[in-house]
């Protein structure tokens, strides 16, 4: 059966171009048959939906149709599977899809341990029995005896697999595939009940929907010991994602389950809470958005503090004498002042503009003006190269001898920065844009064909401008719209989504 299953990989794409009929309701009795081959403590499960004819493909198909090209991709995709597998795909292997594919790994070990066996379960209800006992005739695939009720089978290959009632079970060894079938009649399997628990929130109706055992993963990891002792990252349980297509756009959403019994607003790595900052907007550059950034930075020396106590006292005692050194509080003068909203945009070449809300400007001005006082003489005695403190208007450069410049400057209430005093100066004139249906406190948000466009011309792939543009990324970058993205935090984990819209 292994020509079978090397095929599993292309179906989801072969459904790409053009796919007709009524969307069909597989309900739960399939998937919950074929999640039951995985132990209930799975560590990583994933489910893809094989419904060529139901929404989801149908909305890949609008998609695709607006970039060139789709249908010669189509007819690559399917003599790709075909001289694979050596099986037709109308005749052969679409009726039998409809039903979800289920993979998952049942032993942590194969996925935190880099030299561990390769470990994984896969199973699929098939839509028609009949075809499947053709594709076994087909593969010359021998019984090898039962197991739990299931007929075990080897192919010409060497590899087994098994078939019980509609369904189809694979595994990474036969250990691993009677240890399978043997789980499917225990108490303790896997069930689609545990496997919608975990994808709460999450679409269930996704071309793709993945769950695990975040808990157990961090756990079996050596290499996680000092970060379990950060209270937050202790408390991490679950994740789950869900990829799903609508005609005009693909959303990829995420959740990050915690225990919050023993967690206070101020444990978390994002400042809790829907409400979004706005992004700074522009042409070719990537926007991102952080409310309260200090929220960040305390998370940041609560986690040094629990991974390296001893770091970290030395790192109080450097913020002591610096405190002296400047005269100011860094926790109060400082750090309280980044409780508003920072805007960051990003070019493809790396230039980098940001903006931050000040709590009080008068404030933070007097404590500016302290720090420049010392800040040369800090930065020099940090480095290898004298650095200078020079007056450009309503910002100062930092400049360092070895060619590094650095721009600041307080405007309007608020902080900005750059590495180039032309965008200091655009960053501090442009107001900041909220994001459509963004919630938490981080949202990224970008052009996605201008972003693509700019991208290809930074690296050399197609002319500027013009025809040879059009005809370089122009054709295949046209169809993208919007890219942007969100993150909420609470006390029971993080949610949020990355969204790409097409015009």
């Amino acid at each position: 059966m292994k020509s079978f299953i090397r095929v599993l990989p292309f179906l989801a794409a072969l459904a790409i171009a053009g796919c007709g009929g009524d969307s069909s309701d597989s309900g739960a009795g399939p998937l919950d048959n074929a999640l039951g081959y995985l132990p209930q403590d799975a560590p990583l499960v994933i489910s893809i939906d094989t419904d060529v004819e139901g929404g989801q493909f149908k909305a890949i198909g609008k998609i695709l149709d607006r970039f060139p090209f789709a249908n010669q991709v189509e007819g690559q995709l399917k003599q790709r599977l075909e001289a694979s597998g050596g099986f037709d795909y109308e005749d052969d292997l679409k009726p039998m899809l409809g039903n979800e594919f289920v993979v998952g790994a049942t032993d942590v070990r194969s996925i935190v341990n880099r030299g561990a066996s390769e470990d994984f379960v896969g199973a699929i209800q098939v839509k028609d029995k009949g075809k499947l006992e053709d594709a076994l005739d087909k593969e010359k695939a021998e019984e090898a005896g039962e197991k739990s009720g299931a007929k075990l089978y080897e192919d010409e290959d060497g590899d087994a697999f098994a078939v019980e009632d509609e369904v189809l079970v694979v595994a990474s060894s036969k250990q691993k595939l009677e240890a399978a079938l043997e789980q499917r009649d225990a108490d303790d399997r896997l069930t689609e009940e545990t496997f919608d628990k975990g994808t709460a929130g999450l679409p269930k109706d996704a071309l793709l929907r993945v769950y695990g055992d975040l808990q157990k993963l961090i756990a079996s990891d050596p290499d996680t010991a000092d970060a379990r002792k950060v209270k937050w990252v202790d408390a991490l349980r679950t994740f789950g994602l869900a990829a799903s297509f609508e005609d005009d756009q693909i959303d990829v959403g995420f959740k990050v389950g915690t225990d919050g019994g023993d967690l206070s607003e101020d444990d978390l790595p994002l400042a809790s809470g829907d409400e979004s900052p706005s992004v700074l907007d522009l042409p070719n550059e990537i926007g991102a958005g952080l409310r309260n950034p200090a929220q960040v930075f305390r998370f940041g020396e609560q986690a040094a503090q629990a991974v390296n106590p001893t770091d970290y006292a030395d790192y109080r005692t450097a913020k002591t004498t610096l405190e002296r050194r400047l005269d100011v509080d860094i926790d109060e003068d400082l750090i309280a002042q980044l409780e508003g909203a920072l805007s960051v945009s990003v070019s493809t070449s790396g230039d980098v503009g940001a903006r931050i809300d000040l709590d009080d400007e008068a404030s933070f001005g007097r404590t500016l003006a302290k720090v420049e006082k010392e800040l040369p003489a800090i930065l020099s005695g940090a480095g290898d190269s004298p650095t200078r403190l020079i007056r450009r208007g309503d910002f100062r450069e930092l400049a360092s001898a070895d060619g590094d410049r650095f721009f600041y400057g307080v405007v309007d209430g608020a902080l900005v920065l750059s590495n180039d005093l032309a965008r200091a100066r655009r960053v501090a004139r442009e107001e900041p844009e909220a994001v459509e249906g963004a919630k938490g406190a981080l949202v990224v948000s970008a052009d996605a064909e201008q972003l693509f466009l700019e991208a290809l011309r930074s690296r050399g792939s197609i002319p500027g401008g013009g025809l040879g543009e059009a005809l370089g990324g122009g054709l295949i970058a046209g169809p993208l719209g919007r890219l942007t993205g969100s993150a909420s935090s609470s006390k029971d984990g993080i949610t949020g989504n990355l969204r790409l819209t097409f015009d």
